[in-house]
């Protein structure tokens, strides 16, 4: 097939319409990859939907692999993972019940990677548990940071069987064959005020080259307006406040009142188009200022990262020091966490060895 061809498929996942059009034949590295827009209401996707069992194989095996280059994560890759998910914490944290001794918040963080957000979480008080599909990531996580992360994904017999309170999904839905099964079976497995939190990629408006924008990794291709539609459908609505120009929303059950989202329809399939065709063309990317200012922000990015991950004799540490230095925030997750360490280990703040330090 040409780019721009338009071809019969089956019915679309949110809309049902059966014509798709080829946005590119070529995924990151030259790879062949066919990428399709439904014309309908704008949700891009595979060409082909993989098969589900090779894909929980690669997942399992050999992804980590491939896009980190190894079973363990490397340092610096630890520390842009302990700064995301502290940054979720501050804004979900507040979302949920306060932790009290007798009663925690159950919190699941479905494609746990190497754990730093189940860490994190703990270390503010919730009953924090992961599911991580990858081998080598779930056992880093176990052992370093001493998390409950099991071997798996959604549909993993390790599941959680109590009701949840919170189950966050970063980066992870566009990884999924199938994630309006996912996110079904999130809405069963919690609690009846309980939240889910997605984040993904999002496709529109993004000044990169069309032809490194799509990869085989990455199934699904959201905007917010197709993100929405799609949680929608599983029986979810954004709550109130959430910023719906981006594709990192919190998303409540759906009650009966709840109006049902609007956008993604032809209209907004025709604007993606334009957008991949022309805005996304070689050509407008080389004349932008993206290629020079993408190239200084990762080098200032990897400078930083390396004076930190410097400080610090192992990633564990790292996240300790990142934390404390976090409790003295108002209003933080993590407050009254102790200033100080015994043998370069943690001290709870209420132990009996702090209180007799004190």
């Amino acid at each position: 097939m040409k780019i721009g061809q338009d071809f019969p498929a089956s019915p679309c996942r949110l809309c049902g319409t059966a014509t798709r059009r080829l946005v590119a034949d070529r995924g990151r590295g030259g790879a062949a990859l066919e990428t399709a827009l439904c014309t309908g209401c704008g949700l891009v996707s595979h060409a082909e939907i993989p098969d589900e069992s090779a894909v929980s194989d690669f997942y399992a095996t050999r992804y980590r692999l491939e896009y980190k280059g190894g079973f363990t994560p490397k340092r610096k890759h630890a520390l842009r993972a302990l700064r995301g998910a502290m940054a979720r914490a501050r804004r979900l944290a507040p979302l949920l019940p306060a932790p009290i001794p007798s009663t925690k918040a159950r919190v699941l963080d479905i494609g746990a990677s190497s754990g730093e957000f189940t860490f994190v979480m703990r270390e503010a008080g919730f009953a924090a548990t992961g599911l991580e599909p990858n081998w080598g990531y779930a056992e880093f996580a176990r052992r370093e940071y001493e998390v409950d992360i099991r071997q798996g994904g959604w549909d993993s017999p390790e599941f959680p069987r109590e009701a949840l309170h919170l189950v966050t999904m970063n980066h992870v839905m566009e990884h999924l064959t199938d994630p309006w099964a996912a996110m079904r079976r999130i809405h069963a497995a919690l609690a009846p005020e309980g939240l889910l939190f997605i984040e993904v990629p999002n496709l529109a408006g993004i000044r990169k080259q069309l032809a490194n924008t799509f990869h085989a990794a990455h199934i699904w291709n959201f905007t917010p307006e197709t993100l929405v539609a799609a949680a929608w459908q599983a029986g979810f609505t954004p709550c109130a406040g959430e910023n719906l120009a981006h594709t990192s929303i919190v998303f409540r059950k759906r009650r009966p009142g709840d109006a049902p989202p609007t956008g993604a329809d032809a209209t907004h399939a025709a604007a993606l188009w334009r957008q991949m065709t022309q805005e996304q063309s070689r050509g407008a990317y080389l004349l932008s200022a993206a290629p020079l200012t993408r190239r200084w922000q990762r080098l200032l990015r990897n400078i930083g990262e390396h004076v930190v991950t410097r400080r610090h004799r192992g990633i564990r540490a790292m996240g300790e020091a990142l934390l404390d230095a976090a409790a003295l925030e108002p209003s933080s997750p993590w407050a009254g966490r102790h200033g100080w360490r015994l043998g370069g280990r943690a001290q709870p703040a209420n132990s009996a060895v702090t209180r007799a330090k004190a």
